[in-house]
Formats: C-alpha cells, structure tokens, sequence
C-alpha cells in the first residue's frame, strides 16, 4: 500500500521534474529505449534512473517522457538511496 500510495504518473519531463524535486517513492513514465533518454533524464532530474521495465506495463502516453519519439516501454523511474 505503501509504494501504491507513493508511485506518481508522469507524462512530460516538466512533469516528472517536478515530482522528482517535490516527492519521495516512483515515478511511471513512457521511455523510448534509448540510452541517451535515460542518461539525459538522469542528469536532468539530478540522479532520477530507470528502477525496473514492470511485466505489466500500464501505457501512461503514447511518446517518450523525455526526447517525444514513440515509446516502447512504461517504466518505473526513482532515485536509489
């Protein structure tokens, strides 16, 4: 219930930026797959990384959070403490 009630969604970078600065737990956003995406949404959000590719992904946009090419994966993002 815990990780449920601290898990956010996130649709743009703007978006996850902000939850990344304001809350604690995870965050759900669309990936394209490209190293570059990841490596930049780390050093955007100031150490955000890609946590886990879920067995269920739920499909939060139809683009990557960070670059807007299609997206190919729903992943959890956070910050390892």
């Amino acid at each position: 219930q815990n990780r449920e009630r601290r898990t956010y969604t996130a649709k743009t970078m703007d978006e996850l930026k902000t939850i990344a600065d304001t809350q604690s737990g995870y965050i759900k956003a669309m990936w394209c797959g490209e190293t570059a995406c990841e490596d930049k949404l780390k050093d955007v959000t100031g150490g955000v990384k890609s946590r886990c590719i879920p067995f269920h992904e739920d499909t939060v946009s139809d683009v990557c959070v960070c670059c807007g090419k299609p997206a190919k994966h729903m992943v959890v993002w956070g910050r390892q403490y």
